[in-house]
């Protein structure tokens, strides 16, 4: 038996000693290219070769509406439209009340909305809080009413016993409302939808003692829903245009 030898060639080495074998021009440059050009390429799991460098990015979505669900959207109040969007549907129906004596605006709401959606990654839809805001007397044209009189629009604290509790501004007193919506009454899975079924939070506490609460919450926010259709409406082909 023979001695074995082990022998290494360079490329071009390996093209010249090929090439031997095989005549004509056109063949020599369709090896020299195809040996030339493997570099460029890695293989992977599959049978297509995929270039090492260069990625193409991941398409997203542009849509200040995250979903709807029944009678209630999601808007991102993180992007200039989304936040617009719910200013807008507040006013719209903050417009239409004889008395507002707060001076309670849209803008107050959808600051609120989003500061506690940052804190507790829950939604309070418009239609939710300004049905509760009526409700709970936030448009009273009597300043002695309680949620006047203790800038407590959404009376978060002020209890059928006759304790109150006081805000130094308005914007304190929404934002306590939407903070205590985020954290305790749309979490753990509870929807908008449940609570106009059943308001209680998630340790089965109610927010009004009226047994008719679920009632006039219903009603209102079903009107809301519908005034703020155009605005929705005119949000489903833009894409976001930048932070809010």
């Amino acid at each position: 038996m023979g001695k074995k030898f082990k022998v290494q060639l360079t490329e071009q080495e390996l093209i010249d000693l090929i090439t031997k074998q095989i005549t004509g021009s056109d063949s020599m440059d369709i090896l020299k290219s195809v040996l030339s050009g493997a570099s460029k390429y890695k293989k992977t799991s599959g049978t297509t070769p995929e270039k090492t460098s260069g990625t193409t990015p991941e398409k997203t979505s542009g849509s200040p509406i995250i979903k709807s669900s029944g009678d209630f959207t999601q808007l991102d109040l993180n992007t200039t439209e989304g936040y617009k969007a719910y200013k807008d549907i507040s006013d719209k129906f903050i417009g239409g009340r004889s008395s507002n004596l707060l001076g309670i605006d849209g803008d107050m709401l959808a600051n609120a909305a989003k500061q506690s959606y940052n804190k507790f990654k829950s939604y309070v839809p418009p239609e939710l809080a300004l049905a509760q805001l009526t409700a709970e007397g936030g448009f009273s044209n009597n300043p002695k009413a309680r949620p006047i009189r203790t800038k407590n629009p959404f009376n978060v604290g002020n209890v059928d016993s006759g304790s109150n509790v006081q805000h130094g501004s308005v914007e304190g007193g929404i934002q306590s409302y939407y903070d205590l919506m985020a954290k305790n009454y749309l979490s753990g899975g509870k929807s908008a939808s449940d609570l106009i079924s059943n308001f209680v939070n998630t340790k089965g506490q109610r927010y009004a003692s009226s047994k008719d609460y679920e009632n006039m919450v219903k009603k209102v926010s079903s009107q809301v829903n519908q005034m703020s259709q155009p605005i929705y409406a005119s949000l489903g082909d833009k894409g976001q245009t930048g932070l809010a």
